[in-house]
């Protein structure tokens, strides 16, 4: 009578490599898991912790809004779709003010998949935001660091001039009162109240009115993926389709 055959056993060694797996990615989804909730937090607003003299509300704010520039954005203006897209949104919305339909933030990237989901997994520093607009061919392209506070108030003076932008990029902790790096456009200046007109990417928050020294306190901290300060993206619009390249032309004053 034949015996019944027991089933082969898993060797000891790759039983404990199976486990060992199983434990690190379980720890690897926990770990993605409370990351991705302590940056959704992050990415709540919390009025009661922002810095005296940030406007989200009032005839101030509405008369801002009603201006030229701000009206082009805000006549099509779409948010973050994920917590760290603040840097194509804000580009996105750029684009689209200067009248170059696009529909998603996925489409800044032109099928560069590896490009999007690193951005989505770990955010994007100010020059890889610039990098990404140069490649749009929006015209002359800068990225303006470490600016005196009077030359960043010189800055926001310019931002009547046709077909110029400039998307901020600061920490929201002396702001808005949470520890998080932050790309949004900027939609005017006033320069009576000395306040800018930032149109804030992310939900819930919207458009707040903050001092020019304030924002630009917010600039002036570092970036710890890149290790160099925050700054400014200045984007020049032209007729670029005959004009020469971005990077060999003269930059506008």
């Amino acid at each position: 009578m034949a015996h019944p055959t027991k089933p082969a056993s898993v060797p000891p060694a790759r039983r404990r490599r199976w486990r060992g797996w199983t434990i690190g990615l379980l720890s690897v989804f926990g770990l993605l898991l409370g990351l991705g909730l302590y940056m959704h937090d992050l990415a709540q607003p919390h009025p009661e912790r922002y810095a005296t003299g940030v406007v989200t509300e009032g005839a101030a704010l509405e008369a801002m809004t009603a201006r030229p520039l701000a009206r082009r954005y805000l006549s099509d203006f779409h948010t973050q779709t994920s917590g760290a897209s603040c840097g194509p949104a804000s580009l996105r919305n750029v684009l689209v003010s200067l009248g170059h339909p696009v529909g998603s933030e996925e489409e800044l990237f032109e099928g560069d998949q590896a490009g999007w989901w690193r951005m989505r997994l770990m955010g994007m520093t100010l020059d890889a935001v610039a990098a990404l607009a140069e490649r749009h061919g929006l015209g002359w392209v800068q990225i303006l660091r470490d600016l005196s506070l009077d030359a960043f108030r010189d800055r926001l003076r310019t931002l009547d001039t046709p077909g110029r932008r400039l998307i901020v990029n600061y920490s929201r902790a002396p702001i808005n009162g949470v520890s998080l790096g932050h790309f949004s456009p900027l939609g005017g200046y006033d320069p009576v109240s000395d306040r800018v007109l930032v149109l804030d990417v992310t939900p819930g928050f919207g458009v707040q009115l903050i001092p020019a020294a304030l924002l630009h306190a917010a600039m002036q901290t570092r970036d710890p993926v890149s290790g160099r300060s925050r700054g400014l993206i200045q984007i020049d619009a032209g007729a670029t389709d005959s004009a020469p390249s971005a990077r060999n032309r003269m930059p506008p004053e």
